[in-house]
């Protein structure tokens, strides 16, 4: 992987951010001081380090400082992992919005994490997506597209389409990570405090946390 220049990552935050590498097990971005940080990993592919660096600074350009992953500001009534997978859909889509170029990293650099095994198999004809939590779910959706095949209901799929397509502010995601929820208590609430099991359901690592990668 070419992770000798920093200048794609500045053009497309549009300020001189510092950009660092290191034995890291996940891209970041500290928003306080302006530093990107990417791992070191081989033989990735130019596509995983774009879609990591269009990933980071999306969140440079449009992530508020409370809805930052390390932040220590809790939102009540959000649980933090319901704010990362909303707020990720809404960053990726706007960040491939503003610079098209990057729809094609996107894509093919979450096939080749899809191919490498990163996430647990949502092919799987033993896959019981009753025992899947709709944030899950929608995580593995957004994140993946028309590389999988999500089953939603119509209730799902609304929250599904709303937290791909149609959030613009971090008001809405607060609001819709909310409302998702309040749905699953309502209809799933045995999910809620369910650990997940990697046979049984799939996974998508919350912002792009890759430590499962060698």
């Amino acid at each position: 992987m070419n992770h000798s220049n920093p200048t794609l990552a500045r053009l497309l935050s549009k300020e001189n951010i510092t950009v660092q590498h290191g034995n890291y097990k996940t891209a970041w971005f500290d928003v306080k001081n302006r530093v990107l940080g990417l791992p070191l990993w081989k033989d990735m592919g130019k596509d995983v380090y774009d879609l990591l660096v269009g990933h980071e600074v999306g969140h440079a350009l449009y992530t508020p400082y409370e809805g930052w992953h390390d932040t220590p500001e809790k939102i009540k009534g959000v649980p933090r992992s319901y704010m990362n997978v909303i707020e990720d859909a809404r960053i990726e889509r706007f960040v491939q919005s503003t610079y098209p170029g990057l729809v094609g990293p996107f894509k093919r650099g979450y096939q080749v994490l899809l191919d490498m095994g990163l996430f647990a198999d949502p092919t799987d004809d033993h896959m019981d997506w009753n025992e899947v939590k709709l944030i899950d779910k929608i995580n593995l959706k957004s994140k993946l597209g028309n590389l999988v095949d999500v089953p939603f209901n119509d209730e799902e799929n609304f929250f599904y389409q709303k937290a791909r397509y149609m959030t613009q502010t971090f008001g809405e995601v607060v609001q819709l990570c909310k409302d998702i929820l309040a749905y699953t208590q309502e209809n799933t609430p045995e999910l809620i405090n369910k650990p997940a099991k990697p046979e049984e359901s799939p996974t998508v690592p919350e912002d792009l946390d890759f430590s499962k990668m060698k």
